[in-house]
């Protein structure tokens, strides 16, 4: 890829190009007027000369026995006193039939012309002939240059003779080059300083601005769009700077417009994945209320007879082997209706009116009923709930069991001699209150199923798997969430958030 040259380097290449044809344009020209100017003056004053001479030698002497010695006895005092700059390189005279009578300064080159002579006969007015090749060539040798001037000599209206005289226009010349030399050094002086002042003034009205705007540019294509560029300078870069700072304005809205449309498409999206969840949530529910109800109906009743009669063969048998049996049998079908009940809350939790309440008092509650049983033995507790949180709206007893199921938890998780946690606070639309522990916590696969219903990481006999599945039932319609972190070797935390009561 060919390089390109900058903006300032255009700028000082046709300034120059333009200062330097502008000023040489009009230098020559005023130098081709004034050598025209000189080039008339000194043929006009070699003409009035000439005629002066025409005038002023005695006419009597043209017909004199000697009229070259008369001729140059009459016109040589008057031709030597010219100014330097009409100097005669040569002149001649003629007579009547235009015979040469004098020719003077051969040796610099001088021939008498019979072509002018003749005219000058023809016409009776003088001629001329300049001969003054082109003086444009600073440093070319100056050729030679004159004017031809042929003069009729009359008296009383009879031509008599004519004289003829070369001129030098040297001293034309050499005034016309010097002009010339002065001319460029001018030109060269005023177009150097015209081309700085050119340049700096550009520079701060255009090559500046344009740079501030490119520079912006660059940071705008790097994502920085807060940028911003001064409107001021000339009209059409101020319009410029304006309407870079609008574009501007423009990508960081639209920026804007496209991170809260991507914000919303990502709540929409964590909203269908939270109802395509529920729904299958609700499904197992379902399914499992149905199972339930089999249950309670199949084996409600058969369950019921057989512990009635249990009962009353316990009440019949004496005390030893016998009875015992009888005992550790209505032990087992307590369990089994425990787990019948269980899955009846489950499917349909005991329905109950809402209140209104504190949810740290539910916390406290629970909290005060499982110390009392001494479940927190050989453990510290740290409670760090608030005094009081904005109050919400559900059945209480049953936000209490699923404190007591969630304390419970983390009681088994904790280590011989650990601590678990309590803490609540609000934020938003809602209050969260959190029992943490640190006991051996959870890998990820576990976390993705501790709320399935008959899912335990307990020793058998120690849970059934359906104490998280109901407390997520409970909070969830109650407008809640469970949320659940957890680090294997730190422990767990297990955070409840509550919706606050409408005021009234």
């Amino acid at each position: 890829m060919q390089g390109r040259t900058g903006l300032r380097t255009e700028i000082i290449v046709n300034i120059v190009l333009l200062m330097g044809a502008s000023l040489l344009f009009a230098g020559f020209l005023l130098i081709k007027l004034t050598e025209r100017e000189l080039l008339a003056q000194r043929v006009g004053s070699a003409i009035g000369i000439m005629e002066i001479l025409a005038r002023t030698v005695p006419l009597n002497l043209i017909e004199d026995s000697d009229p070259a010695a008369a001729l140059l006895a009459g016109a040589s005092p008057l031709l030597q006193r010219l100014p330097p700059g009409l100097a005669v390189q040569g002149w001649a005279a003629a007579g009547r039939e235009l015979n040469p009578l004098v020719e003077h300064g051969q040796s610099s080159g001088f021939r008498l012309e019979q072509k002018l002579l003749a005219q000058v006969k023809l016409s009776g007015e003088p001629e001329v002939r300049i001969h003054y090749p082109s003086a444009w060539s600073v440093f070319a040798t100056s050729p030679e240059s004159y004017v031809m001037i042929s003069v009729p000599v009359r008296k009383g209206g009879s031509f008599l003779g004519a004289l003829q005289a070369r001129f030098s226009l040297d001293e034309v010349r050499q005034r016309v080059t010097s002009a010339q030399k002065l001319m460029l050094l001018y030109a060269l002086l005023y177009g150097a300083v015209l081309v700085l002042f050119g340049v700096y003034l550009l520079s701060r009205a255009v090559v500046r601005p344009i740079r501030r705007l490119q520079a912006m540019s660059q940071r705008i294509t790097a994502g920085d769009l807060e940028q911003a560029v001064p409107v001021e300078g000339p009209r059409e870069i101020a319009d410029l700077a304006g309407s870079f700072n609008t574009m501007a304005g423009a990508l960081r809205q639209s920026r804007r417009d496209t991170e809260a449309h991507i914000q919303a498409l990502q709540r929409a999206n964590s909203e269908v994945r939270q109802a395509q969840k529920e729904l299958i949530r609700s499904e197992k529910m379902a399914s499992v209320g149905h199972l339930a109800a089999g249950m309670a109906h199949e084996i409600g009743n058969p369950l019921g007879a057989v512990v009635g009669y249990l009962d009353f063969l316990k009440g019949e048998s004496p005390p030893g082997r016998q009875k015992e049996i009888i005992e550790r049998a209505l032990a087992e079908t307590g369990r089994i209706d425990r787990l019948v009940r269980e899955l009846l809350d489950y499917a349909a939790p005991a329905g109950s009116e809402p209140q209104t309440f504190d949810p740290v008092a539910a916390m406290a509650e629970a909290r005060d009923i499982l110390r009392h049983q001494g479940a927190f033995d050989g453990l510290e507790l740290d409670d760090r709930l608030p005094p009081s949180l904005p109050s919400t709206i559900m059945a209480r007893h049953q936000l209490v069991q699923v404190f007591v199921n969630l304390l419970l938890n983390a009681r088994d998780a904790a280590s011989s001699g650990g601590t678990i946690r309590l803490s609540g606070g609000e934020d938003g639309g809602g209050v969260w209150l959190s029992m943490a522990d640190d006991g051996c916590g959870m890998s990820p696969e576990i976390l993705a199923h501790i709320f399935d219903p008959f899912y335990t990481t307990k020793a058998p006999g120690k849970g059934r798997g359906l104490g998280l599945a109901v407390c997520q039932r409970v909070v969830g319609d109650a407008g809640g969430r469970i949320d659940v972190r957890s680090t294997p070797g730190l422990g767990s935390e297990f955070t409840v958030w509550l919706k606050k009561a409408e005021p009234i």
